[in-house]
């Protein structure tokens, strides 16, 4: 067999102490025949090398390659995979933390690490199965691949691709010792707007150390962020109603009120790996790995709340002036003309959350001249907490009233006839102006508190075994076979405190003390007394570009009005979701699979790549509880409050199921340097961990008849869901240069069976009997509230450009100078449902945005090394956090740039400066109009200074 012989490419990696996976004869190259070659640096090092990889790999794939520990210069991973073709990045807290590939988001992708299935902390509301890059420092990763079509041998579960992190080999290092640090200084010019800590640091280390004549090899690295996590934050609460509001006889959609929030934290993240390697002989290995990161981010918000304009117009509020374009409120003046229409308030919240992840791994390997056989054991485990507390403040009147009796009683009440008035304007904060004082404490009151803790786990057991035959054959160069057991728990809990009323308090008090209320705590388990409180020496006076707001210290009036110890969330029947919510859901998966390697000629032209087949067994049951119905009797409950119920039962149910997944990947190297490749698989992705609840609560209400009573019921998921399931097909053609760029050209097609969708059924629309519901005796069949697959699968499909040259024939300086670009352009036919933000349209797929692309320009002057990177990505629908689940918007197009320099001293020492962010581009979305704004949020500019130091 032919084998091609070493580019400038090659050698220049060479040089640079970076080897590529292809097989090279021994003869190819002449360690003693003097070769003119470039020693590459930085950036273009990375770039270099992933070309490499990419080139020589066995599937469709992109690759960022760090070369060393802590060379790459990103906070997290994402950023560095989301420069590759078809792959983006959503921003959190202005960093990226989920992936979309190709159109499709995180749902739709497998994560493993050195190989290894990874436990998952990305959930906000609710557990899920995609993985929070922003868990993983760059600084502790050395090389990610994103294999967007699969072989059998790889671990199943990303219908959109699967996303490979590295950690190095010790016993691969260039040198005997290997240290390499980082340290630099960061600071956020957005921080100080929202009052926020604008300084942080990066610190991270790592060692790499051959013992023992190179049988024995040690690694350990460490990496520290501390950065300001702050924003200014403007949202729109989403459309629930529509109404007449300009009086033209036709009923306009309209948000539901506004948020002006502040906020500001930081991200603390520690991020740990050590692997110790013992290969005594050519044939033998063992290998244990161990990563853990645990991730503290501080997310306190405080600001404006207004709400509620979904109540009655004209008899609760009214509006003047009103503007409506495209079917849609976006401007006009309100007056609130009753206690109980919407509201105004200073509302602060806790949204900190506390993510820990831990992996261990051991591989055995035995190799032989003819054959390969490993043993891998892995347990991965992640656990996230989250405050949400939250509490408001509105402003009151306080009088006297003399009752019938002709007691004299001390009253209280919200402000009447406030009035603001608000202005939408496009891809820009709403422009709100109020007709009242909400920072005066003398009639500022505390009305309501409450909190809602969550804590999910996800913890995963595997045990997989590869061997791999050696055969001597013109068109098969070897067999793999191999099998994979894993069993997989996520967890939920919930829980709740709540004192008063997001909408305010109305009452009186009697001369004994007596408190009586008209209106005010709705929910008010442990009988706190319902009186609005003063929040005197509880509260902060900040502002933020002119606005000016009430930050509450959460925990200290929560002391003060409750007591210590006196407000500790409860799972109670009062908030039976909370119960309901809480549960498990086990996944136990058992895989085998038989792959052929091929390498052989047709034609005369080198063909490589495999052809294989993986079988997939799942079992997925789901553990809770869930309401019967009628006379039954249940299993006894007992909440936090002491409090049984026997209407409910635990469930422990789900189904299996088994998949056939085969899997073609060829490679055609027509020439030294141009190939062509060609994939088709089956794929699936088991569905999102909180779609697949069992548990199910009910509530009364009256029929659409206006008298019979009605029962409806409410599911958090269904665990019957099917998982999706697609065919896909790749086509590219690959070109590479000798200067080390590259060009790529790729096609793809998937067709996806299905997608999953909440759905509500109303009155009347669904036969209970056939869906095993039992309607309560005296009760209608109403609303049944679950999620499904839908029928609105089909293709995706697109195409992908990427470019890379280096212009090393320039004069002088110039001749360091080099460009890498891609372009992905996606389009589907697929759709979800909108939901209550968009009801009755259907909405293209979440993530999916038509045109992506990502541009690096890099220059090296001798020992200085710049680039500077821009990305775009076209407008896309997000699935966002919303209480209980998830909400639709549009995210609106947007633009990153981010730039870098450095330079090196020659002595192990380098100079960094690095700006994150560069034209402070703004996150935004719209409920589907210009100028029907859902968010509007700002994170600064991040400056990075400091130094890395290697030896």
């Amino acid at each position: 067999m032919s084998k091609f012989k070493p580019s400038m490419l090659t050698l220049a990696l060479i040089a640079a102490g970076v080897s590529h996976a292809a097989p090279v004869e021994d003869n190819a190259v002449d360690k003693d025949e003097n070769v003119e070659v470039i020693e590459v640096r930085g950036i273009s090092r990375s770039i270099i090398a992933s070309i490499d990889k990419k080139r020589f790999s066995d599937t469709v794939s992109e690759i960022v390659d760090a070369g060393d520990l802590a060379a790459l210069p990103d906070v997290s991973i994402a950023d560095s995979l989301s420069r590759l073709p078809g792959i983006t990045a959503v921003r959190a807290s202005g960093q990226s933390s989920q992936l979309n590939i190709r159109g499709m988001n995180g749902d739709f992708i497998q994560t493993t690490l050195n190989g290894r299935e990874q436990a998952s902390t990305s959930g906000y509301t609710a557990g899920s199965r995609w993985i929070s890059f922003d868990q993983y420092p760059s600084e502790l990763i050395n090389q990610a691949a994103v294999y967007k079509s699969p072989k059998a041998s790889l671990v199943e579960g990303g219908v959109a691709g699967t996303v490979e992190l590295k950690t190095a080999n010790p016993l691969d290092a260039e040198n005997e010792h290997n240290f390499n640090s980082s340290v630099r200084y960061s600071y956020n010019d957005g921080a100080s707007d929202v009052g926020a800590d604008s300084t942080g640091e990066r610190i991270s280390f790592s060692y790499r150390g051959k013992f023992l004549d190179e049988t024995l090899g040690f690694a350990i690295g460490g990496a520290y962020l501390n950065q300001p996590n702050n924003a200014i934050d403007i949202s729109a609460h989403a459309p629930t109603r529509s109404q007449d509001f300009d009086g033209d006889g036709n009923e306009e959609r309209s948000v539901n009120g506004f948020q002006y929030r502040s906020a500001k934290g930081s991200d603390e993240r520690l991020g740990l790996l050590s692997t110790l390697v013992y290969q005594p002989t050519d044939t033998f290995k063992v290998q244990f790995d161990y990563f853990h990161s645990k991730f503290e981010s501080e997310d306190k918000k405080s600001g404006l709340n207004i709400e509620g304009f979904s109540k009655d117009l004209n008899s609760l509020y009214s509006i003047d002036n009103a503007v409506v374009k495209d079917g849609f409120l976006v401007a006009g003046d309100v007056t609130i003309t009753d206690p109980t229409g919407p509201w105004v308030e200073m509302r602060s919240e806790d949204q900190s959350t506390d993510s820990t992840t831990d992996s261990f791994g051991l591989n055995l390997q035995y190799t032989t001249d003819t054959w390969e056989i490993a043993l891998d054991i892995a347990h991965s485990e992640g656990e996230k907490t989250r405050r949400d507390m939250i509490a408001s403040m509105h402003a009151y009147e306080f009088g006297t009233a003399t009752l019938e009796d002709g007691t004299l009683v001390n009253t209280w009440q919200e402000l009447r006839n406030q009035t603001f008035s608000f202005e939408q304007r496009e891809k820009d904060s709403p422009f709100l102006t109020l007709g009242n004082g909400y920072t005066d404490l003398s009639n500022m009151r505390l009305g309501d508190w409450e909190q809602f803790p969550h804590k999910y786990t996800d913890e995963l057991d595997s045990v997989k075994v590869d061997f791999k035959y050696y055969i001597e054959n013109s068109f098969i160069s070897s067999i793999e076979v191999g099998a994979r057991w894993s069993d997989r728990e996520f967890t939920d809990q919930r829980s709740t405190f709540r004192w008063g009323a997001r909408e305010g308090q109305n009452g009186y008090q009697l001369p004994d003390g007596t408190i009586v209320t008209n209106k005010g705590c709705e929910f008010n388990d442990q009988n706190h007394p319902c009186i609005p409180h003063d929040v005197t020496g509880f509260v902060s006076l900040r502002e933020t570009r002119g606005f000016q707001y009430l930050e509450l210290d959460l925990e200290g009036i929560a002391d003060q009005v409750f007591g210590p110890g006196n407000y500790d969330a409860q799972q109670t029947w009062g908030h039976n979701w909370t119960l309901i919510e809480s549960g498990a859901v086990k996944e136990e998966v058992l895989a085998g699979y038989i792959m052929a390697n091929i390498d052989t000629e047709i034609a005369d032209i080198p063909v490589t790549g495999n052809f294989g087949v993986r079988v997939v067994r799942t079992d997925t049951k789901s553990i809770g509880i869930q309401q019967i119905q009628g006379n039954e009797v249940g299993d006894s409950i007992v909440d936090d409050n002491g409090v049984e119920r026997t209407d409910y039962r635990h469930v422990n149910y789900g189904p299996e199921y088994t998949d056939t997944l085969p899997s073609l990947n060829l490679n055609f190297r027509v020439s030294d340097t141009d190939q062509i490749r060609f994939a088709a698989a089956e794929v699936i992705g088991r569905p999102p961990v909180y779609q697949l609840r069992g548990g199910a609560g009910s509530w009364a209400d009256t029929a659409n008849d206006g008298k019979t009573p009605r029962y409806n019921v409410w599911s958090k998921g269904n665990p019957n869901l099917d998982p999706f399931r697609a065919t896909q097909i790749d086509l590219s053609y690959e070109r590479y240069f000798e200067d080390g760029g590259a060009f790529v050209a790729a096609l793809f097609w998937k067709d996806i069976e299905s997608l999953i969708e909440s759905i509500t059924y109303q009155e009347g629309e669904v036969d209970w009997a056939d869906i095993g519901l039992e309607v309560p005796e005296g009760f209608v069949a109403g609303q049944y509230q679950t999620t499904q697959n839908n029928d609105q699968g089909g293709y995706v499909r697109g195409i992908e450009l990427a470019y890379t040259t280096m212009f090393d024939n320039l004069p002088g300086i110039f001749s360091g100078l080099g460009f890498n670009a891609n372009y992905s352009y996606t389009e589907s036919e697929t759709t979800v449902d909108g939901g209550g933000n968009f009801p009755d349209q259907q909405l293209p797929l979440p993530g999916l945005s038509k045109n992506v692309w990502s541009a690096t320009v890099f220059w090296n002057i001798d020992s200085f090394t710049t680039h500077l990177n821009i990305r775009y990505r076209d407008e896309y629908v997000y699935e966002g956090a919303s209480p209980g689940g998830s909400s639709l918007a549009w995210a609106d197009e947007y633009t990153v740039v981010d730039w870098q320099a450095s330079y090196n001293f020659e002595n192990g020492l380098e100079a960094v400066l690095q700006v994150n962010n560069l034209t402070d581009e703004p996150n935004t979305t719209n409920y589907g109009t210009a100028l029907a704004t859902g968010e509007y949020k700002e994170f600064g500019r991040q400056y990075y200074l400091g130094f890395n130091y290697s030896f």
